[in-house]
This record gives structure tokens, C-alpha cells and sequence, in this order.
């Protein structure tokens, strides 16, 4: 009887993640795409308004860096396609070590939500009844497929701080989660930041 509860439980966990990675990467596409199409709106009617706006935002590294660094910790309140937009007049050289230096910083910021919750949990601030109702319902799942959800979150629309903070306090490997988030992360900056910077020339 607790075999076939097991077996039933299992495929259930199977058919939830089959769906929500297909769920993910439709809506991965999707918001590509409509950024793809925004940006070539924008430089048809408004091209000379916005690189005027975006050579003004970009001219401090340091400082759009910092905005960028803020948003990322507060679960990505500006979209890292806006940066990219900014910066897609560059020469493809600059722009390959921008697009580089948001992908680090975005990882980073990953890490640090990763460590928070690992101390939360360490410091048993996680027994609080608001953090045992969030992770119950998806706790088992996430132990289960926790890497996959994990790489999703890197390279989808996924919450990424969030669900850093949910692997640090599932107690997942620092290294391990910093070997595979990094050049995830990283990757899928530069996917975003091809489609963007050659959008114009695609239709």
C-alpha cells in the first residue's frame, strides 16, 4: 500500500515538474520575444530619443552597476533587459564585457540571497510560521528536483533572488550552486544580449 502511495506520489512529482519546465520555457520565449519586438519598436520610432537617454544612464559603470546590484537583491525590479538595452550601442567588444560584468553581478547577488537563507535556517529564524507555510508546500519537490528549478531560475523569468534563498536554506553546496548558477547566469545574459543587440536586423 505505501509502495503504491510512493510510486503514485512520484509520478505526480514527475507530471508537476514536466509541466512547470514547460510552463518556463514557453513563457521564457515568450518574454524574449517581446523584448525583441519592444526593442525594435523603440529604435524605429524613438531611436535617436533613447540613445540620447541611454548614453546619459550609461555614463557612470559604477553607478548603473550599483542600480543594477540594488534591483537584483530586490528580486529584480528593473528587468536585466533594460541594462542590456542601454548598452546595446556599444561596440561589441565593450558591450561583451558589460553583458559579462551584469552576469557576475546578477550571480552575486544570487550567492548573497543563497547565503541569507542558509543562515535563516542555521539561526532557526525559519521555524517563523510565515517561512514554514511558503517552503512546506513545495519543500519535498524542491529536495527532490531542487537543481533543476535552480538552472530554471538562472535562465527564466523565474524570481532568481527567491529561489537562491530557498536553495541556501534547503542547505544545498555553496560550491556546487556557485559552480552551476555562475555560468548559467552568465550564458543567459548573453543570449538575451544577442537577441537584443542584433534585434534591429532581424526583420
Amino acid at each position: 500500500m505505501k509502495q503504491t502511495e510512493q510510486n503514485m506520489t512520484n509520478s505526480t512529482d514527475r507530471s508537476f515538474l514536466k509541466k512547470y519546465i514547460s510552463l518556463k520555457i514557453f513563457w521564457t520565449v515568450i518574454a524574449l520575444l517581446m523584448v525583441v519586438v519592444i526593442n525594435i519598436i523603440i529604435n524605429k520610432y524613438a531611436g535617436e530619443y533613447f540613445n540620447n537617454l541611454a548614453q546619459r544612464v550609461s555614463g557612470s559603470y559604477v553607478l548603473t552597476g550599483l542600480i543594477f546590484f540594488i534591483s537584483e537583491i530586490l528580486i529584480g525590479i528593473f528587468p536585466a533587459e533594460l541594462f542590456l538595452m542601454i548598452y546595446q550601442s556599444k561596440g561589441w567588444n565593450e558591450f561583451f564585457l558589460i553583458v559579462l560584468g551584469l552576469g557576475i553581478i546578477s550571480s552575486l547577488c544570487g550567492f548573497i540571497a543563497f547565503l541569507a537563507g542558509k543562515y535563516l535556517n542555521q539561526a532557526k529564524v525559519a521555524k517563523m510560521v510565515i517561512l514554514q507555510k511558503k517552503f512546506k508546500k513545495y519543500g519535498d519537490l524542491f529536495l527532490k528536483y531542487g537543481w533543476i528549478i535552480i538552472i530554471l531560475a538562472a535562465t527564466t523569468p523565474l524570481p532568481f533572488a527567491m529561489v537562491c534563498f530557498i536553495a541556501g536554506y534547503f542547505k544545498f553546496s555553496p560550491a556546487s550552486f556557485l559552480k552551476i548558477v555562475v555560468p548559467v547566469r552568465i550564458v543567459r545574459f548573453f543570449i538575451s544580449a544577442y537577441f537584443i543587440k542584433y534585434s534591429t536586423t532581424l526583420f
